[in-house]
């Protein structure tokens, strides 16, 4: 399987609101308390940015400490606890991207290390081509991005 077989990294620039942060933050799971895949620290950092009265309007950067800059390490991100958001922690518990996100670090032969930049544009170029949904017929265009109209 190559790697753009898989879309990995596109959070790797932007921005999210605490609105999307508060059931990971305070009740995950429908249990009171964090997600407990969440990073120590950065679980400390997100609940003073995004405290459980505070403004759900607030944004930040969805890869932390690297939001303004198209890198990898949203990956590193992921792989150390450190995911904003849980769609991307959720990334490890596949074996499928759990690996691919591994090959980008695994490797030390310069030559055949996989590249998150290139294999980033062959999936952006797939994705242009999958075209749009729309009819009951050709697919569902949700409203809202985490449940199904």
């Amino acid at each position: 399987m190559s790697h753009d077989d898989k879309f990995l990294g596109a959070h790797t620039i932007g921005t999210t609101a605490c609105f999307f942060l508060m059931d990971r933050l305070y009740n995950f799971s429908s249990r009171e308390g964090p997600d407990p895949s969440i990073d120590k620290d950065l679980l400390l950092e997100l609940m003073e940015t995004c405290p459980p009265n505070g403004d759900i309007n607030f944004r930040l950067p969805i890869d932390h400490d690297s939001g303004d800059t198209f890198d990898i390490q949203i990956l590193e991100n992921i792989r150390n606890g450190f995911a904003v958001l849980q769609s991307d922690a959720k990334l490890m518990d596949d074996p499928v991207t759990k690996r691919i996100l591994d090959s980008y670090f695994m490797v030390t032969n310069q030559s055949v290390k996989p590249s998150f930049e290139a294999d980033f544009v062959k999936s952006m170029v797939k994705m242009g081509r999958i075209g749009v949904k729309n009819g009951p017929k050709r697919g569902e265009i949700r409203r809202v991005c985490n449940t199904f109209n």
